[in-house]
């Protein structure tokens, strides 16, 4: 494992406060966690969704959220944190597949290391098991 990149993830939760896009890099991580490493564009939003409402944000706290988001994706690329490509998806009430987003991790060990004492991933983790 790359101690320099834990060292940088460890450096952006400490941020994670100063900005907008840095809560929602942190936040990314986390619906990435969930999702284990891996999510379409659509169900990234939903997770995020779910977080940000676990959180009881306000919609317009969740709004400057959702508008730093392309900032985010660009810090934890360039961190080489995520990869973030366009792919076709099949989608069953189409006849043909739609192109989006595809989030995908390599450092899932990593993510699960830094952020596994995580209350409140260990309350969404709880609702998700119903």
């Amino acid at each position: 494992m790359d101690e320099s990149l834990e060292k940088r993830v460890r450096s952006l939760l400490e941020r994670q406060d100063e900005s907008a896009a840095n809560r929602a890099a942190i936040d990314v991580l986390k619906a990435l966690l969930l999702l284990y490493g891996s999510a379409w564009e659509s169900d990234l939003k939903d997770m995020l969704a779910m977080i940000w409402g676990a959180r009881q944000l306000s919609l317009e706290e969740m709004g400057e959220l959702q508008a730093a988001m392309s900032d985010a994706e660009k810090v934890l690329q360039e961190m080489g944190l995520i990869k973030i490509e366009e792919r076709y998806r099949g989608d069953l009430s189409r006849s043909e597949a739609t192109l989006e987003k595809l989030y995908t991790t390599d450092h899932l060990l990593l993510l699960m290391k830094v952020l596994g004492g995580d209350k409140e991933l260990d309350r969404i983790r709880f609702q998700l098991q119903g």
